[in-house]
């Protein structure tokens, strides 16, 4: 796992974070309030735009199991093309990760745009 160091969770994946929780489940509103508290904690590779986060204990945690929430984020390209997929992971009721999964041979370097990101609930 690369590491980059702890840092404050940029606009990009505050931004991310917020479209992907935009839709209504079960411990959403929760999970959204921790948004803007999450720190990015480590990169999962170097480039890798997925990252661990880490909200602090005294934030509220959400009713909501741990693992992947139902929320989903489907990426698309500049032509329209599907690109790939978002994840919000949770632990302990609390944000842990955003994992951006792509298809094909080239790996993204940076998150998408919230605006070529379509959420579903499953």
């Amino acid at each position: 796992m690369g590491q980059r160091g702890v840092t404050s969770a940029v606009s990009g994946e505050q931004r991310v974070l917020s479209k992907l929780l935009s839709a209504e489940f079960p411990g959403a509103r929760e999970l959204r309030s921790q948004v803007a508290e999450v720190r990015v904690t480590h990169h999962w590779a170097d480039e890798s735009p997925s990252v661990d986060l880490e909200v602090p204990s005294g934030t509220p945690s959400a009713p909501v199991e741990d693992g992947v929430v139902p929320a989903t984020g489907t990426v698309t390209d500049d032509a329209g093309e599907l690109f790939g997929e978002l994840l919000v992971w949770v632990s302990g009721g609390r944000l842990s990760a955003l994992e951006f999964a792509w298809y094909g041979d080239t790996a993204p370097t940076a998150l998408p745009d919230p605006d070529r990101v379509t959420v579903s609930v499953q």
